[in-house]
């Protein structure tokens, strides 16, 4: 038997491929040039105060944020909507001690329907918002007419 003593034969596009390759991330080195320093970015808070009032001036205040924040979605004024939603959070923190002698189911309901804010907000739905506001008047109605 005879061994060849050849090396394998290297083709003409197997160089070039390589070559280009080689090129191409030699070319994707990051430099950073400058100080090097670390810096870091606070993320920016809203400080959203709670409420005070009775039952029925915060579910008023709930039902005039609520009342355009399907428009703000609508038409793409999303920090505003996000605004109107913490404050419509904060003012559901607010009412929930004062709502205690509600039946779970009655109370269950409300907190759907501040869910659906939400849920319009994050997800842009703006007819979810006023679907809340429609039905949170209707649902705090006999709430109202009782104290």
């Amino acid at each position: 038997m005879r061994r060849s003593t050849r090396s394998p034969r290297v083709t003409v596009p197997r160089i070039t491929v390589a070559l280009v390759a080689g090129l191409t991330l030699g070319g994707c080195a990051t430099t950073i040039e400058g100080d090097t320093a670390t810096t870091s970015t606070v993320a920016a808070s809203t400080t959203t105060t709670i409420p005070r009032g009775t039952v029925t001036e915060l579910f008023g205040s709930i039902l005039g944020l609520g009342a355009n924040l399907g428009n703000d979605i609508a038409s793409g004024e999303m920090s505003t909507a996000r605004a109107k939603l913490a404050d419509i959070r904060a003012t559901w923190q607010a009412i929930t001690p004062q709502i205690t002698d509600l039946g779970r189911d009655q109370f269950d309901d409300l907190q759907r329907l501040i869910g659906l804010y939400e849920t319009a907000v994050d997800r842009r739905r703006p007819a979810d918002a006023d679907k809340a506001t429609r039905f949170l008047g209707l649902a705090i109605e006999p709430l109202i007419a009782a104290g």
